[in-house]
């Protein structure tokens, strides 16, 4: 692919610019600008074109992002497309229509080959920081010379930095010996701490629920503190409340009393006294103002009378000025009428002159313009002597060149003899190209026979691990086992049924201890001393009511002796009467003991009911824990149901889940190990294909075979690639030679049509000249110079003419019919406008008529702005009547507004309606007070909490209040220390979060580690397959990549170095080393640095070519290479890229002239040049 045209549309400071890139022998383009002419920009219009424009794009500065455009023309094996790249996020690629093309980016991919912006970077683009960043990697990899390749051939920096910093961090995870910095190490200590921790943490149930206990009486007792002092704080709050308000309260009050006293009115605007009072001033201002104007305006009107003006001459005031201006140009006319009546003498006696000379016969001035040939006879004859000179040159140049053209003819003939024929390469290269593309097959079998042994040792691990075990591991698919998600709801029920009962047991042994408290409790209170139960006071009650019905029915005749009552009276043989009066003082005194015993008797009522409610408790938990048992049984027998088809009994479920994982990881390997191994036979097969059609094809080139039959498909590949090399190469040059043959043929026979054509045209040209310079009545033999000076006096006799008629017609007669036009023009004027200097000349009557006119314009002026003061006049006078009426209307507004009907009446409704609004101000003001203060409480409630209250006790009240709150923080704080201190004893023996927090950081840890292995791997494994990858691409391209850089490393030192070189150190490690005279070995560490940066153009331009044999062209694009190079270093690195241009196009951006200056002199018309400086072609 080929960039043929660069449009940049609208891109950075540039607007509608085409920059043509022409393919002409060639493709080798220098594009220069010098600073600020858009370089940069044009280089990187090329990637964003191909790949679209970047969201933060740096070249929107002119144009807004959604204008930006670059287009292009691209030409990829005889096919062109045209198109335009917009900025956007979709459809950015249009046609010259600016249409989206409806293939998209695909429409691209014949030309791209499946490149992408980075590998077009890597591999096509070479700028100056990165020639010297490879020069410095070349320095500084020393003995990596698979590295310097690999560097250089893909185009990749940084390489030993980034493999020594996989390497750092690798070895900063995990390394064979313990070090404390390792952060795989560092989990590990963690892991053990938390463990450490766990153990020391771990209490028995009987321990914890003690201190437990403690902790929730403290609790309880700062709760029943906090809550003592909450209800006074409120109590306090409304005391505080009350004392803040009651003024405001009162006030309120107060203004509603008075608000009520006006009664009924009339709300008016708070501005109206105001309104009044301006309305009331305006009205008599604008009374004395109208008499002033009216007086004014009398008197301006008398002024505007009295001006006097001539209108009928204003009225033909364009007609007069246009005359006097008339009357001057006429004067001036005729002033220089003599001089040119002398001019038109002098012209026509130079004219006969000229006719003399050229021998006309005629005297007359008409006659001889009428011998005068035309100027269409002239400019023929002038012509085709101008020719003469051009035909003549032509003709020997075309003599020269069909010379020059048959001698590079025989030239080319004598060079294709002497080179032999190429043998057919076509099968090698693709048979190369097929082996190439599949790897390489010895180490691909390397890799399978690798991964068939890691397939089986991880088949065998994984058989280890499998508890409960299998006898037969092949038979593993066969054995019978329940579904995934059956064993996890089985385990999931499993462990709730087991937590349940692990629950329901807990709160069993916490109900029991609670239970066993409230009965010591209970028999405590009971044995502290002597109690009056309930059943003790309803006894003695009993037995004094006795009594009185007994002494109502036998000393005051009322009610009836009941038979129980007649039985104990008769047992007891007590007189009721007697013992009535003791009875009752037993009561009363057991009432009053039970009375002061009240709060211990809640007590014990309270334990009791605790008792009851325990009991109860202990009762249900107890069926709920046999009801759980029994369905753990069943679950258990279900477990192992589910495993009847197995080979073995069930071990618990999470042992199984972990069974399920080994058993699927199991299949996994079997399958990957019939992978493996098909895979070893597939690359098997494919190694002894590969070796077989590379000999068969190295035979049909004349390729010696057999040598070579038992030799590494990798060095079969690499002999087979020189040898395609070579074939390569001499097919390129005799290519090259017959190619330039046929266009030296060409151009012998364009240079022999060439020599025919302007020998034709030199005789046609003869003939003409001969027929024309008669027709003048000139002599045909004469010299050119002497027609040419012939043809010169035709002309000036020409002009000559052509100034006698200008003067005769354009200037003297002019002159004469003007002053008559101007005489009649007055003639008609003066009557009109001004009679008395009609009988005057007119040039004296019209300068006469100009100083009228300029009178008549200043008295019209001094109308106009004695009529602009009257009509400022009137329009003031009209605008004092309206502000006189509307003062009259806005006093009306305000009475009917008032519902009044005099002055008076309406300044009492303003007192009124100003008095009411202050009021109703100053209640909004004591009610938002009120609300302010009142703790969110409505005025109303407010209100009610204020009324007959008694303000001097209140303050008595709210110091008692103080009081009791300072007494109740003071036992709140004692209550927080204790509640602390069992927190704390609590917390102390492990009771809290602390083994929680021990297990969560140990699964912390164990995280830590997983994550610290993985990235283990990825970093290891990545320096790994980096390592392998650089030394595979050493072995593969080492020998023809070195061989072409050494060539081109050759030029771009002037021969300094002949070629590059493998050699090994003392430890047997390969290093590059360059060659100078004498093959004198010079390593790559004692490289200067700028020999260095041309090392690594050499190796970047041999990789690029090695790549375009295989793979399509893609425009290598360079920026200001060689700006640290001498001019003959830079000259021999251009040439280097003129030969790159003859495999694919090469751009070359630069902003020094000296480079091109360079380029021009040693490549010719090899480079063209492209200039961005404004009018650069």
């Amino acid at each position: 692919m080929r960039v043929a045209r660069l449009d940049l549309l609208r891109y950075g400071h540039f607007t509608g610019r085409s920059i043509p890139l022409p393919q002409n022998g060639t493709d080798f383009h220098i594009v220069f600008g010098p600073n600020e002419a858009g370089k940069s920009t044009a280089l990187a219009a090329i990637e964003d074109l191909l790949f679209g424009i970047p969201m933060q794009s740096r070249f929107g500065f002119l144009h807004e992002y959604r204008d930006m455009r670059v287009g292009a023309r691209l030409e990829h094996d005889g096919a062109s497309l045209e198109i335009v790249r917009r900025k956007g996020n979709r459809e950015t690629l249009l046609d010259t229509d600016e249409v989206a093309i409806p293939e998209g980016e695909s429409a691209l991919a014949p030309f791209l080959s499946g490149a992408d912006r980075a590998f077009f970077e890597r591999m096509f683009s070479l700028d100056h920081p990165r020639l010297q960043q490879g020069g410095r990697e070349i320095l500084e990899a020393r003995d990596e010379i698979g590295q310097v390749l690999f560097s250089a051939g893909a185009g990749i920096g940084g390489l030993r930095q980034r493999l020594a910093a996989l390497e750092r961090e690798a070895d900063a995870i995990w390394g064979p010996r313990r070090a404390a910095r390792r952060r795989y190490t560092q989990a590990v200590d963690r892991l053990e701490q938390a463990d450490r921790e766990l153990r020391e943490h771990t209490l028995t149930a009987s321990q914890w629920q003690n201190y437990r206990e403690r902790l929730d009486a403290a609790n309880q007792a700062y709760a029943d503190v906090a809550d003592e002092l909450e209800r006074r704080s409120a109590e306090a709050r409304r005391v505080a409340r009350i004392r803040r308000v009651y003024r405001e309260v009162r006030q309120r009050f107060e203004l509603e009393s008075r608000i009520a006293d006006l009664g009924p009115v009339i709300e008016l605007p708070e501005d109206a006294g105001e309104q009044l009072a301006d309305a009331e001033r305006v009205e008599a201002d604008a009374g004395i103002r109208i008499e002033i104007l009216a007086d004014q305006l009398r008197q301006a009107r008398e002024q505007l009378a009295g001006i006097p003006c001539d209108h009928r001459l204003l009225a033909a005031e364009d007609e007069a000025e246009r005359l006097q201006v008339w009357g001057i140009e006429v004067a001036r006319g005729q002033r220089d009428l003599p001089k040119r009546e002398a001019e038109l003498d002098a012209a026509g006696q130079a004219l006969r002159r000229l006719a003399a000379e050229l021998g006309v016969q005629a005297t007359e001035t008409e006659a001889i313009v009428a011998a005068i040939p035309s100027r269409a006879a002239l400019a023929a004859v002038r012509v085709l002597g101008q020719q003469r000179g051009g035909l003549a040159a032509a003709l020997a140049a075309a003599d020269a060149a069909l010379r020059d053209s048959q001698a590079q003819c025989e030239h080319l003939d004598r060079q294709l003899a002497a080179i032999p024929p190429v043998p057919d390469r076509e099968r090698l290269a693709a048979v190369v190209r097929a082996v190439r593309e599949l790897g390489d097959p010895g180490a691909r079998l390397q890799a399978a026979q690798a991964a068939a042994r890691d397939a089986a040792t991880r088949v065998e691990q994984l058989a280890v691990a499998l508890h409960p075990p299998v006898s037969a591991i092949a038979g593993l698919p066969e054995v019978p086992a329940p579904p995934l998600a059956a064993i996890q709801a089985q385990r999931d029920r499993m462990r709730e049924l087991d937590q349940r009962l692990a629950d329901l047991s807990r709160e069993r042994d916490a109900a029991g201890v609670e239970l066993t408290r409230a009965r010591q409790q209970y028999q405590e209170a009971l044995t502290a001393g002597e109690v009056i139960t309930r059943d003790q006071l309803q006894a003695v009650r009993k037995h004094r009511n006795r009594l009185w019905r007994l002494v109502k029915a036998r000393h005051l005749g009322t009610g009836a002796v009941c038979a129980e009552d007649r039985e104990w009276m008769d047992r007891s043989g007590a007189d009721p009467l007697t013992a009535f009066e003791p009875a009752l003082h037993e009561a009363d005194a057991v009432a009053d003991r039970r009375f002061e015993q009240a709060e211990t008797l809640g007590r014990l009522d309270e334990q009791a009911r605790r008792i009851r409610g325990g009991e109860a408790v202990d009762a249900e938990l107890r069926g709920q824990q046999d009801r759980l048992l029994e369905q753990q049984a069943a679950q258990r027998a279900e477990w192992a149901q589910m495993w009847d088809a197995a080979p073995f009994a069930p071990l618990d479920p999470d042992t199984m889940l972990d069974w399920m994982e080994t058993r699927r990881g199991l299949l996994d390997a079997l399958q990957a190990q019939a992978a493996a191994q098909a895979r070893l036979e597939s690359e098997r097969q494919g190694e002894q294909a590969a070796r077989k059609r590379l000999l068969e094809a190295m035979a049909d080139v004349g390729g010696t075979g057999d040598e070579l039959a038992a030799e590494p498909v990798a060095v079969l590949l690499e002999r087979a690639s020189e040898r395609l090399a070579r074939l390569q190469e001499a097919a390129r040059e005799r290519q090259t030679l017959q190619q330039a043959r046929a266009e030296a043929e060409r151009d012998r026979l364009r240079r022999t049509a060439q020599h025919g054509s302007a020998d034709a045209a030199w005789q046609d040209w003869r003939r003409r000249w001969d027929s024309a310079v008669t027709g003048l009545g000139l002599h045909a033999g004469a010299e050119v110079e002497e027609i040419d000076r012939q043809l010169a006096s035709f002309e000036e006799m020409r002009e000559l003419a052509q100034q006698m008629a200008a003067l005769q017609h354009d200037r003297i007669d002019r002159i004469r019919a003007d002053a008559a036009e101007f005489e009649r023009a007055a003639a008609a004027l003066l009557p009109r406008v001004a009679p008395d200097l009609a009988a005057r000349p007119a040039g004296d009557a019209v300068r006469v008529l100009k100083q009228r006119l300029d009178a008549a314009r200043a008295a019209h002026e001094r109308e106009q702005e004695q009529h602009n003061e009257i009509r400022r006049l009137e329009e003031a006078l009209a605008a004092r009547e309206r502000d006189r009426r509307a003062a009259h209307e806005s006093i009306g507004h305000l009475l009917q507004a008032a519902r009044v009907e005099r002055i008076d009446e309406l300044r009492e409704a303003l007192r009124r309606s100003d008095q009411w609004r202050r009021l109703n101000g100053e209640r909004d003001r004591v009610v938002a007070s009120l609300e302010r203060e009142g703790d969110g409480l409505p005025p109303t409630a407010l209100a009610q909490e204020c009324a007959d209250v008694d303000i001097d006790r209140l303050a008595a009240q709210e110091e008692t209040l103080h009081e009791q709150l300072a007494e109740l923080r003071q036992r709140l704080a004692a209550s927080a220390e204790r509640r602390s201190e069992a927190r704390e004893a609590f917390e102390a023996l492990g009771g809290g979060d602390a083994a929680a927090r021990a297990a969560s950081e140990r699964q912390e840890a164990l995280a830590e580690m997983r994550d610290a292995a993985e990235q283990y791997v990825q970093a290891r494994t990545a320096a790994t397959v980096l390592r392998w990858a650089i030394d595979r691409y050493r072995r593969r391209k080492q020998g023809p990549l070195l061989r072409r850089a050494g060539e081109l490393f050759a030029l771009l030192t002037l021969g300094t170095f002949q070629a590059l070189r493998v050699d090994y150190d003392d430890q047997d490690r390969p290093q590059l080393t360059g060659l100078r005279d004498g093959n004198r070995a010079v390593p790559v560490l004692g490289l200067s640095t700028g020999t260095a940066d041309q090392l690594y153009l050499a190796l970047r331009v041999a990789s690029v070519e090695d790549y375009l044999e295989t793979a399509p062209t893609l425009p290598f694009v360079a920026d200001d290479l060689f700006i640290n190079f001498d001019d003959a270093r830079a000259g021999a690195g251009l040439e280097v890229l003129a030969r790159l241009a003859q495999r694919t196009q090469v751009l070359f951006f630069t902003h020094h002239r000296h480079l091109v200056d360079i380029a021009r002199e040693r490549l010719g018309s090899a480079v063209q040049v492209v200039s961005l400086a404004e009018g650069g072609g």
